[in-house]
Formats: structure tokens, sequence, C-alpha cells
């Protein structure tokens, strides 16, 4: 039995029966302490408030974050520990579509119905692989160590532990992937690559990686290739296909990304995904496809955990380009009464705002084109459309959005005729790395913008450096690495100077800099590579290998 490995499991299944029914069995095979969660929103709750070893989710919760969609933000919030075990409970009926479009791969599933004896004959072999053997005549430690000097962040251990293990039975894959996932949080590429490279052939996420590193130096091309490579030999590892997409995107190709996506849509249409595909298609134009992603991306989220309210947005724009102004107030309308108003909602306010213009533009035509007789109450209906524009420009002025956020205020103050306050959100959405919507503003209006966006990275460059002044040294780096993932071309060589000479100084005061020396080894070769002239390169280049 397992009750010397001590395990605390959470159970999450929408049926109190179910639940009741896994915790009795998971009492009666030693499990010492087992919870229970209804839903997606207790579990998080839960699992902010406690640490478990064992998680048991059902794929299918009754709201709209599957058991899936809570693994995948439960590892990437690093709710759980890298060494706890997550359990996927399905019908047998759905087990083929689910296991084949994992994406953040569960540890092993368990089909419905199942027995107490079943679920420790299930479990106690990848517990045996996490947590090691506890028998009384045969003791391994299993991957927890490695796990915890992981999460750790000591990547050196890591490393070291991986080598030791090189010949353990069962658990090359697991050690494997996380070396060459420590060799890139050291920031070690050449490394790393060549650590890929040598497992590519077995391991097809070895090849991601392979793929992750070129898009990560900016070799898009390489990183095309590798990936179109590895998705026609591995048509189902649909992880692959969302990198792919990603680096069509960056070489100037969105029709390609478009189209991968909506086929990876078909066979797993996570919101993720989903998302991306809308965004895709908003960057060229395809607006009937906008609204086509975007409202099943609003329906599967609509009770979720967590919403991203620029989907609202997006819709009711969508809405607007494809010719249906009419159902985009509606719907924004909707919207709006559902959620308060807020920095991070301000977009759905904003939509309305933009449907409401887009409708006044329209009826504005077609009120010339009608009977004096009904003039007069139409020009009452438009002025008190107008009037409730200008309510929600007032709301949108007293709220300063997030950055992606503002793209959305931007083009609704610019349709209400605040080109202004218009090119001062747009500016904040482009200095954060956000691309503007299409069509918006004339030539002179995007120079402003843009003009707008450089004083705005300036300031912020120069709020890093006064942190830098006050020895406020790790949160001038985390600035600093923001920035670098967007700033204006003539502020390139500074910023990027910045990030290696803070690195310099944390590492001179002795200071711990594994999170930072992935970013400064890129921010350095980037340096060399785009700016060889730069002035004080010599030195960088130096003072970092001294240091």
């Amino acid at each position: 039995m397992l009750h010397e490995y001590n395990l605390r499991a959470l159970v999450v299944d929408d049926l109190a029966s179910m639940r009741s029914m896994m915790k009795a069995q998971l009492t009666s095979i030693g499990v010492a302490k087992v919870t229970e969660a209804p839903n997606a929103a207790v579990a998080i709750t839960k699992m902010r408030a406690e640490k478990f070893d064992l998680l048991m989710l059902d794929y299918y919760l009754g709201d709209a974050t599957d058991g899936q969609q809570l693994l995948e933000l439960v590892r990437g919030e690093q709710l759980i520990a890298s060494s706890a075990l997550a359990i996927m409970v399905t019908a047998e009926t759905a087990y083929g579509s689910v296991a084949q479009v994992a994406e953040h791969s569960p540890d092993a599933y368990l089909l419905k119905p199942f027995t107490a004896d079943k679920l420790y004959a299930h479990l106690l072999p990848v517990i045996q692989r996490k947590l090691g053997i506890r028998d009384i005549n045969k003791k391994t430690p299993g991957l927890k160590p490695i796990y915890d000097q992981y999460d750790a962040g000591n990547y050196n251990a890591v490393i070291a532990l991986v080598d030791a293990y090189a010949q353990r039975e069962g658990i090359r894959a697991d050690t494997a992937r996380l070396k060459g996932d420590s060799l890139i949080h050291q920031g070690d590429y050449v490394k790393a690559l060549s650590h890929y490279k040598l497992l590519q052939d077995q391991f097809a996420w070895a090849a991601l990686g392979v793929a992750r590193i070129q898009a990560h130096l900016h070799q898009t091309e390489a990183a095309i290739a590798t990936l179109e490579e590895l998705v026609a030999e591995s048509p189902k590892y649909l992880h692959a296909i969302d990198v792919l997409a990603e680096s069509y995107v960056k070489a100037g190709q969105p029709q390609k990304a478009l189209a991968i996506l909506e086929s990876a849509c078909a066979n797993s249409p996570t919101v993720n995904r989903m998302r991306a595909t809308a965004r895709i298609a908003e960057q060229i134009g395809e607006d009937n496809r906008v609204v086509q992603w975007s409202e099943k991306v609003v329906d599967a989220n609509k009770f979720a955990v967590t919403q991203d309210f620029t989907d609202h947005a997006r819709l009711v724009r969508g809405l607007v380009k494809s010719g249906q102004a009419d159902k985009a107030v509606a719907t924004a309308v909707r919207f709006e009464s559902e959620f308060p108003l807020t920095k991070q909602s301000a977009c759905v306010q904003a939509s309305k705002g933009y449907a409401l213009a887009k409708q006044v533009e329209k009826e504005k035509v077609e009120l010339e084109t009608l009977p004096e007789s009904i003039k007069a109450k139409r020009r009452d209906l438009l002025a008190d459309k107008e009037a409730r524009l200008q309510t929600i420009v007032g709301a949108l002025a007293g709220l300063t959005p997030g950055p992606k956020e503002a793209v959305f205020v931007s083009e609704a103050l610019m349709a209400a005729g605040h080109s202004d306050m218009a090119a001062d959100a747009a500016a904040t959405a482009l200095a954060n790395g956000h691309p503007l919507l299409p069509e918006m503003g004339d030539a002179g209006w995007l120079d402003d913008v843009k003009a707008r966006a450089v004083t705005k990275t300036k300031a912020r460059i120069l709020d890093g450096l006064n942190l830098l002044r006050a020895s406020k040294t790790k949160e001038a780096m985390i600035l600093f690495m923001q920035l670098a993932e967007h700033t204006p071309p003539d502020l390139t060589a500074q910023l990027l100077a910045n990030m290696v000479t803070t690195v310099i100084t944390l590492r001179q005061k002795g200071q711990n800099v594994t999170e930072f020396m992935p970013a400064a080894r890129v921010a350095l070769e980037r340096l060399k590579e785009k700016y060889p002239d730069y002035e004080r390169l010599p030195g960088l280049i130096e003072s970092f290998g001294e240091s």
C-alpha cells in the first residue's frame, strides 16, 4: 500500500458521488489525506492554500474549465510541485480523443469505472517513478530529488543529478528533458542545443527544444524548417504546431499560421489555441473568422477561472467589421452587464463604444435618405446614442487600461472622434509590445503614436536606471527584460547593454543570477550581431566574461 509515501491528494470532480468514491478508494490504499473540490475555481483556491502530492482530475468538470485546462493552469502557475502526480480520470468512450490531444500531459489516465485495486495498480508505477521505491526490501529515490532542485532553481544540481542517474532504467526521458530545460534556464543555449540534437531522433520534445532555441536566438527560418519536419513526422504533436504558427507569424506568413492553427483546433480546440487563431485572423482582416473563433473562446471561457476580456472586445470588433453593427452593440451591452468596469475589463466598455460609434456613423448616412416626416425622430435617437457614446468616452478617460486592453480602448476613442486620447492609449499598447489593430489612423497619426511610444519606453528605461542607482538591481533587471521584448529599434542597443551591465553588477556582488543569465547572454549576443560598433561592447564582453 501507499502509507509510506504520506501522500496528500486533491480530488476534483463535479459529481459529489464520484468525489466520495475516489476519496474512499484513495484512503483504502494508503493515501494519508484526501481533499475534495467540485470545480476548477475551488481546486485552485485549495492549491494556493495547501500543497498536494497527487491530483485526481475528472476531465469533464461541468463548467468551462475542464480537467486538462486546469492541469495546464496549475502547472503553468506552479501551484503544484514538478514531482506532484496528476491523474486524468475520464469515461472510456472519451479516452481516445482525450489522450490523443493531451497538451500538458498528465502522468496517467484512469478509465471509469475502476476499483480500488485498479486505482492502486495504476498509481504505484507512476509513484515509484517520480517518488521512488520505498519497499522495506528495496529503496530508490526516484525523480523527486531532481524535481526538488529544479523547482528551487538549482540547475547545476539538476544537471549533476541527471548525470548521476544516467544508467537508471525507466527515467531517461524524464531526466534528459530536465537537463535540457535546466541548460536553457542557465542561458547555456549552445550546450542545450547540442543536448537536444542528440535526442531529437528519439523524442519529439527534443526536436521542439531545438526549434525553441533557434526561435529564441532569432533564427526564425531554421526554427520553421525544424518544426515543419517535426510536424510532418508527428502531426498530432499539437504543441509543435502552436510554436510553428508563432514562427510563421514572425516570418511574415500569417496565412500559413492561420491555416495550421485552424486544422489543430479541429482536433483540440483549447482556449489558448482558438484565441491565437482569432488574433491572427484579426491581423489579416479575416473578420468572419475573427467572429467564428472569438465566439468559441468567449463561450468556452464563460465560467472559467480566468478570463481575458480582450476576447470579448475582439468578438464585438469582428461583428462590426463583418457588417453586423447592430448585433455588435447588443453583444457589447450584454457583456457590459456581466462585468464591472475595471482596468482589465475596460476593453469591454471600449468595444461597446466602438460598436456604438460605427452604428451612429452608419445611421447618419442612412438618415439623409429618409423622408422628412421621420427624420426628426431618427435625429432624436441618434442624439441619444451620441450622448451614450460620450458617456463611455468619459468612463474610459478615467481609467488607465492595461497594455493589451489599450489597443481596443484606442480604437474606440478614435471612432468616437478623440484622436489625441486615442494616440496616447495606442502608444501605451505599442510601447508594451502589443501591435495596433489594422486600419487604425492615417500615416501622420501613426507617426505620432510611434513617437509617444518611444517617449514612454525611454521613461521606463529611466525607471530601470533609477532602480539600479537605488541598488534595486533585480527589480531593474526584471523591468529591462520586459522592455527587451518590444523596445523601439533606436533604443535597443542601450537596453541590451543595460541588461548585460545589470547581470555583471549582480554577479560582482555575489548574488544569484541564474534566472537572469539566459536574457543577459541573449542580450550580449544580439549586441554583437546587430550593433558590432556599439562603443560599450568591448568592455561589456570583457566584464561579462570576467564576472
